[in-house]
Formats: C-alpha cells, structure tokens, sequence
C-alpha cells in the first residue's frame, strides 16, 4: 500500500495533468483564433456561446489552480525547508496574478482570443513552475519516504 507521502506525489502529478486539459480545453474554444484577434470581429451568436464557455473554464482553471496549490502547502507542512515553501509559494502567488489579470481583462473587453492568449502565458509559467518547484517538492517527499 502506497504511503501517505507516494500518495502526495502521485496527487500533485494528477492535479498537473488536469491543470493542462483545463488549458486544452480553454484553448480549443476558439477556432478563429488563427483569423481573428478580437472575439468582436466574430458573428455575435458564436461570441455569445464561445464568451460563457471561456468565462466558465477559466473560472473552473482559477478554482482548480487555487485547491491545487493549498494541497501542495499542506504536503510541504514540517518536510520542505522554509526557503523552498517560500519561493513555492511565491510562485503560486505569481501564477495567481496572472490568472487575476486574465479575468479581469476579460471581464471588461470579453474578448476571449486575449484571454486564451494569457492562458497560454500560463501554462509556460506551470510548466516552469514544475520544473522549479514541483520536481524539488516531491524529491523531498520522495526522500522522507525512502527515509521512513
């Protein structure tokens, strides 16, 4: 039976693969992003279904993205040393930051092509964040595991 630690790891790698559908979905909602620059310059029915389903992903990323970084503080609880569980935490603030950007640019101009666009911006930032923090986040719960 897996421990409580190897639980922790394969959680995380869950959580990360569900970030990155989440940014596949969001951005396969728009097939004219190519054409267009401005979800304006599309016919306003196809805006009006493509706004809500943008809206509506993004929202479901941000919640995802937000439960997602408060489960990596608590498994980082009394194994990480302080300096990571900061810079850890920094970068989930950044990541944070972005997504507020997202929705708040959204919320004024509706135009989801820009809004995928930082959606895209974002998931460089995971992936450098996976790279950064996550691999050194699991290398420790890997060796409190191998050392229990």
């Amino acid at each position: 039976m897996p421990s409580i630690r190897e639980q922790a790891i394969e959680t995380m790698r869950r959580d990360h693969e569900h970030l990155l559908q989440l940014i596949d979905r969001i951005q396969s909602m728009c097939d004219q992003r190519d054409r267009l620059d401005n979800c304006n310059d599309c016919h306003a029915s196809q805006r009006g279904i493509c706004s809500g389903n943008i809206e509506q992903t993004i929202r479901a990323f941000v919640e995802t993205t937000l439960k997602h970084n408060v489960i990596e503080l608590m498994f980082m609880e009394g194994i990480v040393p302080a300096a990571h569980r900061i810079a850890h935490n920094q970068a989930h603030m950044a990541i944070a930051e972005q997504l507020k950007e997202i929705r708040v640019v959204f919320a004024k101009d509706g135009n989801g092509i820009h809004a995928i666009e930082g959606i895209e911006r974002v998931r460089e930032t995971l992936f450098a964040h996976f790279q950064e923090h996550d691999r050194q986040l699991e290398d420790y719960l890997g060796a409190a595991v191998a050392g229990a």
